[in-house]
């Protein structure tokens, strides 16, 4: 069983306004963890009229144990309530898709009581919390969503992996604003592969992920699509280890930019002679050809980016952790777009600590992953204001 983990033209200034409208009291910074017995991942957050939807993948040792869960929050992030999604079977959520109204898509897979196999799971969340529909096709094959990106007409594109017969081939489909499938596709690859996040311009769609190459490791993956997903052209960007990508934000009308991780560059530690993982950034044109490359971090960690979300043509915030042999750190980085660091923070909470999704607000960013300490693996969730603090 194989479990994973806006339009970006859209005028800052009206997002800003659009966010404004639901973040009331949203200024102050926090660090939260909450959760049971069994382990909590966060999975993505959001803002509501006075606090936060957090989606929870939840998991327990009972039978059909992993659940869908919606907690509430007040502004400093402190637990309300949860409701559950009254799902049978295993749910597992990935990743919480915005809208710039307030809404969310709340999307993953679900493996119905008796299946061996995962069925698309897609969930339209209001900002009042309220959970309009929630969608499970049970398509050939097995599939599970990952990311998604939602579009002006109220409907949202997704992606992630297809499974038949054992091999693994990126996932892709549209909905309509009433969770109706527009299309699905499955983008052919040689070997295996998936697909993490996809991205808009309004007119083309662009994905990232990974494939397996015949080396042993993997490169990160591109392709391409029309709104109807009609393949234009696919890709792959790597050397000679590993490299990831994770997200992928439209920052331009023939400029894209991804991030992820690599352990191909960068520099080797002289003492173990080792080259550690590090996060990374590529710059992408609508053609697929790298137009630049960054890679963030330093040889006493791997650092690896999960999370990216645009703040503006010239900024971006990245989320992930920063690991050793002993234990782990989450982190939240401001940089320009080009890679040049505004600031960075490390959370230090546990044994370990990631963060897998991040939301940039009016007044600041949410992110939301776990921490494994004293109490099991908990949800974490965190703010922080613009400067970092």
């Amino acid at each position: 069983m194989m479990i994973r983990p806006t339009n970006d033209r859209v005028i800052v200034l009206v997002l800003s306004i659009a966010l404004a409208a639901i973040e009331p009291g949203h200024a102050q910074s926090f660090t939260q963890t909450f959760g049971g017995p069994g382990a909590q991942d966060g999975v993505g957050a959001w803002p509501s009229p006075n606090g936060y939807r957090v989606a929870v993948r939840t998991h327990d040792s009972a039978p059909n144990g992993f659940k869908a869960t919606l907690r509430t929050t007040n502004s400093t992030g402190g637990s309300l309530g949860a409701t559950t999604w009254p799902m049978s079977g295993n749910t597992f959520i990935q990743d919480a898709v915005h809208t710039d109204d307030g809404d969310a898509f709340v999307i993953g897979s679900v493996m119905r009581a008796g299946s061996e196999k995962h069925d698309v799971f897609y969930s339209k969340v209001l900002a009042d919390g309220t959970i309009l529909w929630t969608r499970t096709p049970a398509l050939s094959g097995s599939q599970q969503l990952f990311g998604g990106v939602a579009l002006a007409d109220g409907g949202a594109v997704f992606c992630g992996v297809a499974e038949e017969e054992g091999v693994h081939q990126p996932f892709a489909m549209r909905c309509d604003a009433d969770g109706d499938t527009i299309w699905s596709h499955v983008e052919p690859s040689p070997t295996d592969a998936e697909a993490y996040a996809v991205a808009t311009d309004g007119d083309h769609l662009l994905f990232t992920g990974r494939i397996a190459t015949f080396g042993g490791h993997d490169d990160i993956h591109l392709f391409k699509t029309d709104m109807a997903g009609t393949p234009m052209w696919s890709t792959s960007i790597g050397g000679t280890a590993t490299d990831n990508g994770r997200s992928i934000a439209n920052v331009g009308d023939d400029e894209w930019l991804v991030a992820g991780w690599t352990d191909s560059y960068g520099p080797v530690d002289q003492t173990s002679q080792r080259r550690s993982f590090r996060a990374c950034l590529l710059g992408i044109n609508a053609d697929g050809d790298t137009t630049w490359t960054r890679t963030l971090g330093d040889t006493l960690y791997d650092q690896r980016a999960y999370a990216m979300h645009r703040v503006s043509a010239n900024e971006i915030y990245l989320a992930g952790e920063r690991s050793t042999p002993f234990g782990s750190d989450a982190f939240i980085m401001r940089l320009a777009a080009n890679g040049d660091p505004v600031w960075e923070r490390a959370l230090d909470l546990g044994r370990e600590d990631r963060l897998s999704h991040i939301r940039w607000l009016n007044d600041g960013v949410i992110g939301t992953g776990w921490s494994f300490g004293e109490f099991g693996r908990q949800v974490l969730f965190v703010r922080r204001g613009p400067d970092g603090n």
